[in-house]
């Protein structure tokens, strides 16, 4: 789905996949374009793993916060202030395991590294245009798995299907107001 930037594909998926009081895994370097909407919303957020550089950290973390139980998790792939980069297939490998969908945050990361939502099996994998995609300011994407029931943030303004009273259900229409 092309969204305006990061931001906004993220919100999309927290807006999905959240709901007000759910408890939410994030980890300890989280960009405000996710912490933002989680406490918008009311969710009840565990920060797991605050060490730099520390693997072994991030995952023990991240594994103990899961297993207290979790509605979601979300995840940065790089820190965008630290450059720290989450081990996050082992991340995903935990929360496919225990069955808790999460959204990776790629905009430090999509262009510049491998990003694979069917390596992952990520829910969601938002990203900016602008970095390491090299697209222009205001350009974004969101890439949504297979049977996710995706809520838009937005509706109107599509050029299809324009006699329809509500958003039309095809992706990305579903998604691309305006």
């Amino acid at each position: 789905v092309l969204t305006g930037n990061c931001t906004h594909g993220l919100n999309i998926a927290i807006r999905t996949l959240v709901k007000p009081g759910d408890r939410v895994v994030i980890s300890g370097f989280e960009h405000n374009a996710v912490t933002r909407p989680l406490h918008g919303l009311g969710a009840k957020i565990t920060v797991a793993g605050r060490k730099l550089f520390d693997w072994e950290d991030t995952l023990r973390d991240f594994r103990n916060a899961l297993d207290a139980g979790a509605e979601a998790a979300i995840f940065t792939h790089v820190s965008n202030v630290f450059g720290y980069i989450l081990p996050v297939e082992e991340m995903s490998r935990m929360c496919r395991d225990r069955g808790i969908p999460f959204i990776i945050d790629a905009a430090r990361s999509a262009g510049t590294m491998p990003v694979s939502l069917k390596n992952l099996g990520a829910d969601f994998i938002a990203m900016p245009g602008h970095k390491g995609l090299l697209g222009p300011q205001g350009t974004g994407g969101l890439i949504v798995a297979p049977g996710v029931d995706v809520r838009p943030l937005l509706t109107g303004g599509t050029g299809v299907q324009t006699h329809l009273p509500h958003q039309p259900e095809e992706f990305p229409t579903r998604l691309e107001a305006g």
